[in-house]
């Protein structure tokens, strides 16, 4: 075996190395993308749950300025949860075309190198 063989060969598995890589990238955003969704869903369509005291004033004068300060805490987690869903669609969105192209290009790739034609050899 050659020298220009030898780098062929290498070459092959770089560029099957960085299609595999590049399909792991897209799979990250894919599940940070679900689980942005998932908590951003949970904030939006239940904000009460899990909301700590400390997030509003407590101590304020009247109980009307307490109940009014913990509904606009609750807004504001609402607010903060649809903001989070369209995040997690949107890393969704960019994930899943990486994901699907590179793995095929990968596979492709891979079975080139598997059964390589005689113009490749």
């Amino acid at each position: 075996m050659d020298a220009v063989e030898r780098s062929a060969g290498r070459r092959g598995w770089v560029v099957l190395l960085y299609f595999y890589v590049a399909a792991l990238v897209g799979l990250g955003f894919l599940v940070v993308g679900v689980t942005t969704f998932l908590f951003g869903a949970k904030n939006a369509l239940v904000p009460q749950l899990g909301l700590p005291a400390y997030s509003y004033d407590t101590n304020l004068p009247t109980e009307e300025e307490n109940r009014a300060a913990r509904e606009w805490a609750i807004d504001d987690r609402r607010n903060g949860g649809f903001d989070s869903m369209l995040s997690g669609v949107i890393l969704v969105g960019v994930g899943t075309p990486v994901l699907v192209w590179h793995l095929k290009r990968a596979r492709r790739v891979g079975e080139t190198a598997e059964h390589p034609t005689p113009s490749d050899r």
